[in-house]
């Protein structure tokens, strides 16, 4: 399966400083991810903090795939794509959202991830494995130009 959701990312460091003080509400809608345009719902998880799930992917970056089949845990390969939950478990503070989870159906790991909200129409998130991390600017969807 080809890049959808993080692969090839920009190397680009995480700048703390100003970013979504509003909070969780802020972030609240579907975004638009940088290289192959999945789209990603993001809602309060009920705690205050954000939860992501994919709520669009072109059929022709899935090719044709419906399911989680590169989850590495067996069990899972079945879910469907469309409602999988991608982000998760985040701290807000009001530089934005750290210390969460963000899950790549592409190649079924899962990074530390952070989330800096650098407008009302573009977020910054950030994945690391380990001490590599990388970085994309989600565009907020609207309404009107959503692919269904």
């Amino acid at each position: 399966m080809r890049s959808f959701l993080l692969i090839p990312l920009l190397l680009y460091p995480l700048t703390v400083g100003g970013a979504n003080a509003e909070g969780v509400d802020d972030l609240t809608g579907r975004w638009r991810t940088a290289r192959h345009g999945a789209l990603v719902e993001i809602a309060d998880c009920g705690d205050g903090t954000p939860c992501g799930t994919l709520s669009w992917v072109s059929e022709a970056i899935s090719e044709g795939n419906t399911a989680d089949i590169n989850n590495r845990n067996q069990a899972l390969r079945n879910r469907p794509l469309i409602g999988l939950p991608i982000l998760w478990g985040f701290e807000c503070i009001e530089a934005g959202c750290q210390n969460g989870r963000l899950y790549n159906p592409e190649d079924g790991k899962t990074f530390h991830a952070h989330l800096q909200l650098l407008s009302k129409a573009e977020l910054r998130v950030r994945g690391c494995l380990g001490p590599l991390c990388r970085s994309q600017i989600w565009m907020r969807e609207v309404a009107s130009e959503t692919k269904e």
